[in-house]
Formats: structure tokens, C-alpha cells, sequence
């Protein structure tokens, strides 16, 4: 029976293995990925994510050869070779496996070790120099490594030229390779980039939940599997590790299966970690146990020391005093001192001044979107005067810039990059570069610094020529064009941007819906179930003039 059919799923949430489509993007992740992509595409040589069992290492991993597979031109000029077990017992059994893990012939039992690593150095050196390729080995389980293998790929980091490492390595591994770091100083000293993975909060232990079943087919608008106090059950248990959330969510949709239920609750959570985890119920409960003594301590101090509370017992023991003592004689020279009436202290509201950015954005009327047409069979527009910038009687050319960006809080150069090219190849990483010669380290870019684009001719249109194809607006500029592009809702179809130039109408900025249509009827019907505020300036893509030049893939 496919337990997943009766709660309404597609297929399976919660595998245990790290399947690709179901990889959560949490903030950590993404960030370790985007970081990883650019220490390889700058050719850094040597990095290590580190992180406890279960916070996803592995798939980490996979999502990192899948991002060099995504685009032809990447595939081409990036090799990606995965060493899963590297527990070896001898130093020639680990050249061995590299050099076939390389596409080296395995050769005879006679070679020696110097000849293993001379091979691989020379292959090396003729994919990096001569094919101007990338190779990248990546290590799981790194604490693995026997020390003999760290001495082979610190020789391994001497590869190079005089502009790069001929070999890119990183290596997932969990936290106990902290210490063989630490006992290796002259390998920690070739790392360029650490980065460790920690367990989810419980706002992220939600999203993923709710991701990995809206992946499986769950309709997002379908109730929700668990109740809140179910959820935070789940938090408790797992710690936030997402191996341990994958396993104890299967098991509670095994569970309300089960007892014919449809939604998991606080006790069906805590019921099934018992079972399944018994030693995180125990933690739980002894955890417990101390936040109540705690609290118990806390109340009690709070009582024993407030202001006033040893009034009563001071009083008693002062009349007691009294009774049994002779009042003192009196003194007429000691008068009470006089006690200063409280002062009333009112509170004014103190009006808070808008800052400039926020006035000015209220004050500047929005910019109109441009009309579109609103049909593909619709009578064609009229042409558009030359491009600025021809001088009369000359030809104008596509620009040599596409514009500039501030980098907005939170992004990063690769994002841009997908963004607005479509693709985070290297040779257009490297163009990005060679354009931006004011940016010290692209590894390291502050909010609020400006990125310049190059104009990177893409080959040909990036669009399906046969296909229907969705516009929802149109700028002139880039930094128009990408402000529409980050207003645009989250909880609409999903959209990218196609920068182009021609002849007539110049520089181009056109957004347009990721998903085509086969026919103008269903392209409409995408139309009408667009929000008004979208569907007002949008419509049916024209087709493109053959002396369109387009910079995206």
C-alpha cells in the first residue's frame, strides 16, 4: 500500500535518501552552496564544510555537482569527481583511486607510488592549462581521512600556476575533523574557506515540513498535517537536525494512517519519538524537569527580595522590641526631616520624523508599467525610432553594459548573476569580474556596493521560438527592470528576465513567465489568473526581430 496516496501525496515526503528535488533551502544552506560555487570558480584550492550528523552534509554535496550539470557551458568546462568512502589503509590504495576516479588508466601493480602522482599531475595540469578546465574532487565523510591521505592532497594543492590551483577540493565532514585540523597545521594552513552547518530553528523546522510536502504533491491550500503544539513536539525531539526530522515525520505519517487520523497532534508526536526515540524523550523530560526547578528558584528569589518583602517580619520583630526595651528620653533638638513630595512625571509624545529614503518613496509617484499586446495575432506594433546613441548614418551597436546594481541586503554577486543572466557559468562569472575592478574580494560583497554588468551575448534566443510565451512588464533600464523583478508576488507563477537589444528599440529589459504555452487560448487563460495589478500591464510576447541580440541563456 503507498501510504503517501491516502494523505494526498504524489509520492514519498520524508525519504531517507538525498534525493535532489526535495533539498530544503535553508538560509545556512544556500549561503554554504553559494560560497562553495564561487571559492571553485575562482579556483581557491582547498575548502571544508563541517557540521554533526544529519545536518545535511551529503545532500549538500550532491546539490553542488548538480549546480556545475544545470547549463552546457558548465558541464563543458567544470569536472566533478565524488570520493564517498575514503577510509583507505595504505597511501598507493588512495593515489590508486583517484587517479580511476580521474578516468586514469589503472596500469599494472609495478608502478610506484611517484609515478601514480605523476600521472595524476599531469592530467591535471593538461585539463587546467591546456583545456582551460575546472576540476574539483570532492571528499565525503572526510573524518575519514587517514593522515597519509592529507599529505597527498596538500602535495595535490602544489598543482598550480601562477594564477590558480589546478585542483579544487572540498571536503564534508563531521566535527571530530576539527581536531585532525588542528594536528595538521600544514594542511589547515591551505584552506581557503571553512564553513560549518548547524541544526534548523523551529521557524525552519516548519518551512521544510511544509516544503517537502508541497513537493510530494500536497496541495499548499490542504490543512496542515500537524498542529502547532505538534510541530514544536517535533522541534524538541529532533533538535532541528533534518535527518532526524525526515525519519520521526515518516513515522508520524505512518502513524495517522494507522489510527485513521488526520492531522498529528502534540501526544501523537511525543508517542512516536517514544518509540522511535526513546533517549530524546529522556532528555526531554530531565530538560524539563530543570527549567521548572529553575523557574521554582527564580519565583522564589523573585519573593524573598522584591521590594517590601521583609516588611511584615521587621515589624513584628521591631514591636516585640519595643515592648521590652525603655522608650529612649526625648530630644527636643531632633525634628523629622521633611519628606520632599514626588515629582509627577508626565509622558510627551515625541512626533518621529520619516527618514529621507521613506519620504521620498511616498512623495515619487510609481512609475506606469508598459502596455503589452495583448494578442500574438494582433496587428503588429510600429516600429520603434534607432537607438540613442547612432550617430546619423551609422549603424547602432548592442551596448558594451547592461547597467548597475546596489547589492541589496542578504544578496550575493552569484544571485545577481542567475538572476539577470540566467546562469552563473564561469565565463560570465569572470566577466562580472574583469568589469567590477573595484570589488577586492567578490567572495565578500557589503549591502549597498554597486555591481557592474557586462553586456554577454547569449547564443541566440533564450526563449523557445514555437512556444507561447507570457510578458508581465518591460523597462528600459536595469535597475527599473530588477525592482520589478524582486516586487513581483511570491505566490504567482514564476517569472525571469530577458535582457535583449535591437537595432530599433535599444536596450531591453523584458519579464516574462517561466512556463510557455503551446497555444494564444492557453496563454490567456494564464492571463486572466493573473492579480489585476499584474494583469494590467501584461500580455502576449511578441515575436522577436531576427536582429535581436540577447545577453541571458
Amino acid at each position: 500500500m503507498d501510504y503517501f496516496k491516502i494523505l494526498n501525496l504524489s509520492r514519498e515526503p520524508f525519504s531517507n535518501s538525498p534525493e535532489p528535488d526535495f533539498f530544503f533551502p535553508s538560509t545556512r544552506h544556500i549561503a554554504c552552496l553559494q560560497q562553495l560555487e564561487l571559492s571553485i570558480r575562482l579556483r581557491r584550492g582547498l575548502n571544508v564544510v563541517m557540521g554533526d550528523v544529519g545536518t545535511g552534509k551529503t545532500t549538500l554535496c550532491r546539490q553542488l555537482i548538480l549546480r556545475f550539470s544545470e547549463s552546457e557551458d558548465d558541464r563543458i568546462a567544470v569536472e566533478t569527481h565524488l570520493l564517498l568512502d575514503p577510509s583507505f589503509s595504505t597511501p598507493r590504495e588512495f593515489l590508486s583511486t583517484v587517479a580511476m576516479t580521474f578516468g586514469l588508466p589503472k596500469g599494472d601493480e609495478t608502478k610506484s607510488e611517484w609515478q601514480i602522482k605523476e600521472g595524476i599531475k599531469n592530467y591535471l595540469f593538461q585539463k587546467g592549462v591546456d583545456e582551460n578546465k575546472t576540476v574539483v574532487l570532492i571528499i565525503d565523510e572526510g573524518q575519514k581521512l587517514p593522515e597519509f591521505c592529507l599529505e597527498i592532497l596538500r602535495e595535490f594543492l602544489n598543482y598550480e600556476t601562477n594564477e590558480n590551483k589546478l585542483l579544487q577540493i572540498v571536503i564534508f565532514a563531521q566535527n571530530e575533523f576539527k581536531q585532525t585540523l588542528k594536528d595538521h597545521e600544514n594542511f589547515a594552513d591551505r584552506v581557503n574557506q571553512y564553513y560549518f552547518l548547524g541544526p534548523l530553528n523551529f521557524k525552519e523546522t516548519r518551512t521544510m515540513i511544509r516544503f517537502r510536502l508541497e513537493r510530494a504533491g500536497r496541495d499548499a491550500g490542504s490543512p496542515f498535517l500537524f498542529t502547532l503544539p505538534g510541530m514544536w513536539a517535533i522541534y524538541r525531539a529532533t533538535g532541528g537536525y533534518p535527518r532526524k526530522i525526515v525519519t520521526l515525520c515518516h513515522q508520524i505519517l505512518l502513524s495517522l494512517i494507522i489510527q485513521n487520523r488526520v492531522k498529528a497532534g502534540w501526544l501523537m508526536v511525543r508517542s512516536t519519538t517514544g518509540r522511535l526515540m526513546p533517549e530524546m524523550i529522556r532528555k526531554d523530560r530531565w530538560a524539563t524537569a530543570g527549567v521548572v526547578a529553575v523557574l521554582l528558584v527564580a519565583v522564589a528569589g523573585f519573593v524573598l527580595f522584591m521590594p517590601g518583602a521583609w516588611d511584615l517580619p521587621k515589624t513584628y520583630f521591631l514591636s516585640k522590641q519595643a515592648v521590652n526595651e525603655p522608650a529612649a528620653p526625648e530630644n527636643p533638638q531632633v525634628t523629622a526631616a521633611a519628606v520632599p513630595e514626588k515629582q509627577q512625571v508626565t509622558a510627551t509624545a515625541v512626533p518621529v520624523e520619516k527618514p529621507e529614503a521613506i519620504r521620498k518613496a511616498a512623495a515619487t509617484p510609481s512609475p506606469e508599467k508598459p502596455e503589452v499586446v495583448r494578442t500574438a495575432a494582433a496587428t503588429p506594433m510600429p516600429k520603434k525610432p534607432a537607438a540613442e546613441g547612432a550617430r546619423p548614418g551609422q549603424a547602432p551597436s548592442p551596448p558594451d553594459q547592461l547597467g548597475r546594481l546596489q547589492i541589496r541586503r542578504g544578496g550575493t554577486v552569484l544571485r545577481l548573476l542567475r538572476e539577470i543572466y540566467g546562469s552563473t557559468e564561469t565565463a560570465r562569472f569572470m566577466a562580472v569580474i574583469r568589469a567590477n575592478p573595484q570589488i577586492h574580494n567578490i567572495d565578500w560583497v557589503l549591502a549597498g556596493e554597486t555591481i557592474y554588468f557586462p553586456a554577454i551575448k547569449g547564443r541566440g534566443n533564450p526563449l523557445e521560438e514555437d512556444k507561447i510565451w507570457v510578458q508581465i512588464a518591460q523597462a528600459n533600464r536595469l535597475e527599473e527592470a530588477y525592482r520589478l523583478f524582486k516586487d513581483y508576488p511570491e505566490n504567482q507563477p514564476p517569472i525571469r528576465l530577458i535582457p535583449a537589444w535591437n537595432p530599433r528599440e535599444g536596450l531591453r529589459f523584458t519579464i516574462v513567465l517561466k512556463e510557455s504555452f503551446d497555444s494564444s487560448a492557453a496563454a490567456e487563460v494564464a492571463l486572466r489568473s493573473l492579480p489585476p495589478s499584474l494583469a494590467k500591464g501584461a500580455g502576449i510576447m511578441e515575436k522577436p526581430d531576427n536582429d535581436t541580440v540577447y545577453f541571458a541563456k
